[in-house]
């Protein structure tokens, strides 16, 4: 008998915990409409792609909606050639490099203009120097600059020069392992005038990088595996957008700050009821790649 009441008592206890639960359905405020240009031009003898999309909302883990119907258009000032990206669907539009075409030319100012709905969105951008690639050299991976890995693991480094005078130059270090880009955030590398890390500023012009190499991330390769290299010389606001992303992505911990937006370089007409961010740049590449045997 004790026993049934028991088990009277707990179903109870279980239907007074169930009436006290309600459901909470909170909407969230979906926000403004934005659009997001992303245009990194370089002189790589491949097709450039300029990416177009809009916000989401904050939980959405779906692709960030394209879009479809703008007019891209690439003007350089200095030469008054101008060059028109195609729709190729995804948000991304594209411009065929053609055997004589080299749309990105050192020194030449650049402009981009965007139009959607009516409304032109525009940047602008310099092409800067490129930096020189000596060599990459591969060294078995004892830990010396990470945790060690196995005997058949090797790691990457890069010996490259900067062109030392009073003009500081500024680098993007983008490193592969076949044909992967490594795109973490931690795998963002960039340096001015080959000092290494994210600095707002350098002491000196080093020549080298990072004397006396620039470690390529803290990635391993086996045999066979080929690690690529492509250093973008970008100009001085794309480096300080860089530097500014890199802060934020790290921002967390006991000492974190309040997070901000990354400043964009897109111009929105004033009249336009759709604002648009993002980054375009122009940058001279310079990229060499080793086998590892």
């Amino acid at each position: 008998m004790l026993k049934i009441l028991n088990i009277i008592w707990v179903t109870f206890v279980l239907i007074g915990f169930t009436s006290c639960e309600d459901v909470v359905q909170i909407k969230l405020d979906e926000g403004s409409k934005i659009y997001v240009i992303d245009a990194f031009v370089n002189d790589l003898r491949q097709n450039q792609i300029i990416k177009i999309t809009t916000n989401d909302t904050y939980f959405s883990n779906r692709q960030a909606p394209p879009v479809s119907d703008a007019q891209v258009v690439l003007n350089d000032l200095t030469s008054s050639n101008s060059y028109t990206f195609n729709y190729i669907g995804n948000g991304n539009y594209t411009y065929t490099i053609g055997i004589n075409d080299t749309i990105a030319k050192v020194n030449h100012q650049y402009r981009l203009d965007v139009s959607i709905d009516g409304n032109i969105y525009t940047s602008t951008s310099i092409q800067s120097r490129p930096s020189k690639i000596d060599s990459i050299s591969v060294l078995p991976n004892d830990g010396g600059f990470g945790p060690p890995g196995d005997k058949d693991e090797f790691i990457c480094l890069l010996f490259a020069k900067d062109k030392a005078d009073n003009n500081p130059d500024y680098y993007w270090i983008k490193t592969f392992r076949n044909d992967t880009l490594f795109q973490s955030p931690n795998d963002l590398n960039i340096c001015i005038d080959g000092t290494g890390g994210a600095v707002q500023n350098a002491n000196s012009d080093s020549i080298y990088f990072t004397p006396p190499a620039t470690f390529l991330g803290f990635k391993s390769y086996r045999k066979n595996n080929t690690c690529k290299v492509e250093v973008h010389s970008v100009n001085k606001e794309t480096y300080l957008f860089f530097v500014q992303a890199f802060n934020q992505i790290n921002n967390g911990g006991l000492f974190a700050t309040t997070p901000e937006n990354v400043k964009t370089n897109i111009i929105s007409p004033t009249d336009a009821k759709t604002k648009a961010v993002g980054r375009f740049s122009m940058a001279s590449v310079a990229t060499s790649s080793v086998l590892i045997k």
